[in-house]
């Protein structure tokens, strides 16, 4: 049975923990003043700043970082401060018979897809694919910063994704389909087949986006979900972002284009291009866990149930 963690309340404390690659103070600064001005506490990590290459600190500082966090009675809501690399790592440092005894909001996208995974396969959490707390200059924008707020705060879902509107959902197979939606980044999907917490698409929905891979490169990887069962098993596809991820000019290749209509077009599975989340301007929160209806007449996501749960 699917775990639910209950909606933020204004007063509420986030943690901001650092699982993956090393923090921007600036940007993190900036993204921490944007919590609370919705009404939260925020608290970091005591490793938020550490630093190893690319990694935020060594694997299991990282992990007793998050650990802190997660069984903190007082805090509501884990928010990543970025993405990068380096959550796979740390999995195999985390107890998820001590975290399973814990329900928190996590929130994250990008390489945290590896911790998504694993909440869903260790304990049926549903986690939030969503922005994370570094931000630019320009803060989230007015529409990401609008869907994660009433996503914590259990104002949506159920309901309609919204799309802004310059960004329309395109068809690239016709169907109708409903399952949990599961996924994250491509290659964090790939990374962890054949470990304990590769994902499971039986009767799912499954959605991948991805930054700075080629053509070719994504086209191993699909292939690699291929070949594991992965895209058969699926009910339907939904398509983020795949930002930068361009062939390199005057190399043959394939268009990016050309690679998913390869594996997506002709399935008689329905998918949709375009879903406004990955690393691009728009990150809706995808609610990962929950069920989702898509169709393609008109082309549509639609969440048939809420994220959060009542306290």
């Amino acid at each position: 049975m699917k775990r639910k963690v209950p909606a933020l309340r204004p007063g509420d404390l986030i943690a901001v923990v650092a699982p993956s690659g090393a923090v921007h103070k600036e940007a993190l600064e900036r993204g921490i003043q944007v919590f609370k001005e919705w009404g939260f506490r925020v608290k970091l990590g005591d490793a938020v700043f550490a630093s190893l290459g690319y990694l935020a600190g060594e694997d299991r500082v990282r992990a007793l970082d998050f650990t802190r966090a997660w069984t903190d009675p007082e805090v509501s809501a884990l928010v990543a401060a970025r993405g990068g690399y380096g959550a796979m790592r740390m999995l195999p440092y985390l107890d998820f018979s001590v975290l399973k005894r814990h329900r928190k909001i996590l929130v994250g996208f990008s390489d945290i897809t590896a911790l998504h995974l694993a909440f869903w396969r260790e304990m049926r959490l549903v986690t939030l694919h969503g922005p994370m707390a570094e931000m630019g200059p320009e803060g989230p924008g007015e529409y990401n910063g609008r869907i994660l707020r009433a996503a914590l705060t259990g104002q949506w879902p159920p309901g309609k994704l919204e799309l802004p509107a310059e960004r329309p959902l395109r068809v690239l197979e016709h169907g109708r389909a409903r399952g949990e939606l599961v996924g994250g980044n491509l290659s964090l999907i790939a990374a962890t087949i054949g470990t304990r917490w590769e994902i499971d698409t039986r009767g799912k929905i499954l959605f991948i986006e991805d930054v700075g891979e080629k053509p070719y490169r994504v086209d191993r990887m699909l292939c690699q979900l291929k070949l594991a069962g992965k895209l058969r098993d699926a009910a339907g596809f939904l398509i983020g972002d795949f930002t930068d991820c361009e062939p390199d000019e005057g190399q043959p290749s394939l268009s990016l284009s050309e690679v998913l209509a390869h594996y997506f077009s002709g399935t008689g599975k329905p998918c949709l291009l375009d879903v406004p989340a990955g690393h691009g301007k728009y990150r809706a929160v995808l609610p990962l866990g929950v069920e989702v209806e898509i169709t393609t007449q008109p082309p549509e996501v639609r969440f048939t149930e809420g994220a959060v749960g009542t306290r």
